[in-house]
């Protein structure tokens, strides 16, 4: 699988999708935009909340997100 990494702005937003994930430049965990369940790569950079509906990333310059390419 290819890695198609997108061009994030934060002003609008975090990318959501199927096929979109999320990884952390810190620990290097990659987790789902869109889990079942809320999700937090191992250093808690990143955390998913699927009952707030929100996206939190304490160090913007530490994470990227990609569409995910067969």
């Amino acid at each position: 699988m290819d890695r198609n990494y997108l061009n994030v702005d934060f002003s609008k937003g975090y990318p959501a999708g199927a096929d979109i994930r999320y990884e952390c430049g810190v620990c290097g965990d990659t987790l789902p935009s869109m889990p079942e369940h809320s999700v937090a790569c191992k250093c808690r950079n990143v955390i998913v909340d699927v009952d707030a509906g929100r996206v939190a990333v304490k160090d913007s310059s530490k994470f990227r997100a990609y569409v995910i390419e067969a």
